[in-house]
């Protein structure tokens, strides 16, 4: 069941774990009708469909655009489906027949595993069309699109591959606003809201005012304080110093205020003020709307976030938010649409044992493909080297057959650049799907559906808090810092954490009540409440109690310092101070507990 081997120098008869579970495995091309689609979910694994999901693949389905990309639809040994519930319910909404691999003889086990691959994003496509810091161009224009809609602040609705890709086309003052963002890096501006700011004021056509805006909030600066970009920088300065640091709305909120003044050429004597306008949303104790749906009803567009003077809005940015789909169209629709419509039909399948001097050829045909994720490629090493790696049927994906030298047609690699630099780093063969024979085009179409959560069966908690809840005891199991951008657990890791930390999920109800909203997103919580109650059952629970409830607290007592410091507050702290400081008053705790223990000791024997 291996490609057909044109190249002497590739050892494939190589011994595997998986082999077995390889060769149980059959890969077809199908067409799928809407009666067909029907008949398989009647035997799929329960998985209640994504609407929104459903939505966007009807959509391709509907207008042609549906195109073979090498994912199958996978079915496991009793031939139950257990991957493509998705695209088999758009088959149904659509009435529209679809060609797709289906991969059948799956182990069910391996369901987990199947979206731990890398996922294709937007700033992916883009850096495979060379645009430079697409991350920043893509985050700038979901900015620009939620100010265009009103929605910042009040709401977070998806936007689409093809949203991004009218706005972009449609307003080339974006790619000059991050060339301008970069040269001006050590300004007082944010690195998210500079480049808003800055398309905003090319827009509005006050370049030149924007220049000398920028250099009066650099290290260079000129003009006194009571200047606007002078009264900007020191007022951002000094709450910084006081660890009361503005978030990126408020900053660009004040940064319009400031330029605002700037063109008008102000002086200033007070600092600039914003806060945010829920109109009559009803409000809790500390000021914050009690419901989203309130506040989507009845705060005003974008909070009341300030207007730039002059600024005639984002081209291309309005959309109904509210709809599960965003019209069809843009580049990236259209390009997989001539990709569906010119394809050959030489689809396939089959499986091979990868070896690293394989995987180091292979990725020579990796042109064009999105920056490698150093962390990603550590965490597929984990599975390979500690015998987790399962193979589940998700194939690495070619044009071309990779084994046949043929210099007319060379392949280029679409998906799997990550499991490749895995296996040469693991120094270890594994067996995977291999897909040939992939339009070129369905580069942009590999995993836009929503990503599934690790489940278990039986299980009443909320799988993705409790997948968080892992994460970070996964971390803490490993000595690893709890939080930033380091190593991540694959999704067989985070079932290992959670087969030998049974009683993690136990805190989840508790991280769910008010008093623990209050301090935390439920993922940090249950994972706190763990840990406290792991470390010391019986000082845990006093703590714990305290910093819910706020009673019978002690003078003294770092809870109380701790609720000061945190109630109230949990939008305006990053996650990492959150834990920071949830794990510093805890200890803080125990170090008292331990002194007011020994002193009550000491009174018993005098």
């Amino acid at each position: 069941m291996s490609l057909e081997k044109k190249n002497p120098d590739y050892n494939v008869d190589v011994a595997s774990p998986t082999a077995a579970a390889a060769n149980r495995l059959r890969f077809d091309v199908e067409e799928i009708t809407p009666d067909i689609a029907a008949r398989m979910l009647e035997q799929g694994v329960s998985r209640p469909p994504d609407s929104k999901a459903v939505a966007t693949y009807a959509q391709a389905m509907e207008n042609g655009a549906w195109i073979l990309n090498g994912q199958p639809v996978i079915f496991d040994e009793e031939d139950r489906v257990i991957d493509g519930i998705q695209r088999l319910n758009a088959c149904i909404k659509a009435k529209t027949p679809f060609k797709t691999i289906v991969a059948r003889g799956v182990r069910a086990d391996t369901l987990h595993t199947i979206d731990q691959h890398r996922r294709r994003s937007y700033p992916g496509i883009l850096e495979s069309r060379g645009i430079r810091e697409a991350g920043k161009v893509q985050r700038t224009m979901s900015k620009l699109i939620r100010i265009e809609n009103g929605s910042l602040g009040r709401e977070n609705p998806p936007i689409s591959y093809s949203r991004y890709d009218r706005v972009l086309d449609a307003n080339p003052e974006i790619l000059e606003a991050r060339d301008i963002s970069e040269k001006v890096r050590g300004t007082r501006l944010h690195s998210t809201a500079r480049p808003v700011l800055i398309y905003m004021a090319l827009r509005a056509g006050h370049k030149a005012e924007l220049m000398s805006f920028l250099r009066e909030l650099g290290p260079n600066a000129t003009s006194g304080l009571d200047s606007p970009p002078g009264m900007f920088s020191m007022q951002t300065s000094i709450l910084e110093q006081n660890g009361m640091g503005l978030n990126v709305d408020e900053i660009l909120a004040l940064a319009i205020l400031a330029f605002n003044d700037h063109i008008e050429g102000k002086k200033v004597s007070r600092n600039y003020i914003w806060k945010k306008d829920f109109g009559d949303t009803p409000l809790d104790e500390h000021g914050q709307p009690l419901s989203k749906a309130a506040l989507v009803a009845q705060a005003p567009p974008n909070l009341g976030l300030p207007t730039m003077t002059g600024y005639p809005g984002l081209r291309e940015g309005r959309y109904d938010t509210f709809s599960e789909t965003d019209e069809f169209g843009g580049r990236t629709d259209e390009q997989v649409k001539r990709g569906a419509e010119t394809d050959n039909g030489v689809e396939q399948v089959k499986m091979m044992t990868v070896t690293p001097d394989m995987a180091r050829d292979w990725l020579r045909f990796n042109t064009g493909n999105r920056e490698i994720q150093k962390n990603h490629i550590a965490m597929i090493k984990r599975d390979i080297l500690s015998s987790n790696w399962m193979m589940n049927a998700q194939p690495i994906c070619f044009t071309e057959n990779p084994l046949v030298q043929d210099n007319s047609k060379a392949p280029r690699l679409l998906n799997g650049q990550h499991r490749l630099h895995a296996i040469i780093e693991a120094d270890t063969a594994i067996d995977v799907p291999i897909a040939t024979g992939i339009p070129e085009q369905a580069f942009a179409t590999f995993d836009t559906h929503a990503k599934r959560t690790v489940r278990r069966a039986g299980n009443r908690v909320d799988d993705r808090v409790l997948a968080a809840a892992a994460k970070l005891q996964w971390k803490q199991d490993n000595a690893l810092p709890l939080t930033g951008s380091g190593n991540s657990p694959s999704a067989t890791e985070i079932l290992n954490t959670l087969k030998d930390h049974p009683d993690l999920a136990a805190g989840f109800s508790r991280s769910r009540r008010s008093g623990m909203k209050e301090l935390g997103s439920a993922g940090v919580m249950t994972y706190f409440i763990y840990r406290v109650q792991r470390d010391h059952n019986e000082w845990g629970a006093e703590f714990l109690d305290g910093i819910e409830y706020g009673t019978n607290l002690e003078r003294g007592d770092p809870v109380l310092n701790l609720r000061n410091l945190v109630r109230g507050r949990r939008k305006s702290l990053s996650r990492r101070e959150t834990l920071t400081l949830l794990i510093e008053h805890w200890e803080a705790y125990k170090d008292w507990k331990a002194k007011q223990t020994n002193k009550k000791e000491h009174l018993k024997i005098i």
